[in-house]
């Protein structure tokens, strides 16, 4: 190559600055799956739109019971055994959630891939790389 054509990466002679490549976010404290936890780590339960919605429709069904016992007067005890001969048919909503991905084993309260700590991680931001926030370690 001969000097006149300069280097091959600026383009024949033509020196541009290239913006520098961020480094990935991998093993830092808040990065789970390529995604930024660091908001839900800040505040548990803050966000609401971080929440599974599956886990949501469960919470949802739950409150309808309660203020259908309170409204007809139920005491505790009496919710309480009602809910119990009843939990079975509350549970089976079905996970509806089309990013729903069964772990192999099932493992955990709900068996999704992408369930942690009642967060959905497709609902947390991406991972920028590493920033100003980030914490080596696990």
């Amino acid at each position: 190559m001969s000097a006149a054509s300069g280097h091959p990466w600026t383009g024949g002679g033509v020196s541009r600055t290239l913006p520098p490549l961020p480094l990935p976010g991998r093993g830092c404290r808040y990065w789970a799956a390529g995604r930024c936890i660091y908001e839900e780590r800040l505040n548990p339960g803050l966000h609401a739109g971080f929440a599974c919605t599956a886990l949501q429709a469960l919470a949802d069904s739950f409150d309808a019971f309660v203020v259908r016992g309170e409204s007809l007067g139920l005491s505790s005890e009496e919710a309480g055994r009602i809910w119990e001969r009843r939990v079975d048919a509350a549970l089976n909503i079905g996970l509806d959630c089309a990013n729903f991905i069964p772990l192999p084993d099932e493992a955990g309260d709900v068996p999704c891939a992408h369930f942690l700590d009642g967060v959905c991680l497709l609902r947390m931001p991406v991972c920028p790389g590493r920033c100003r926030r980030f914490v080596a370690g696990f």
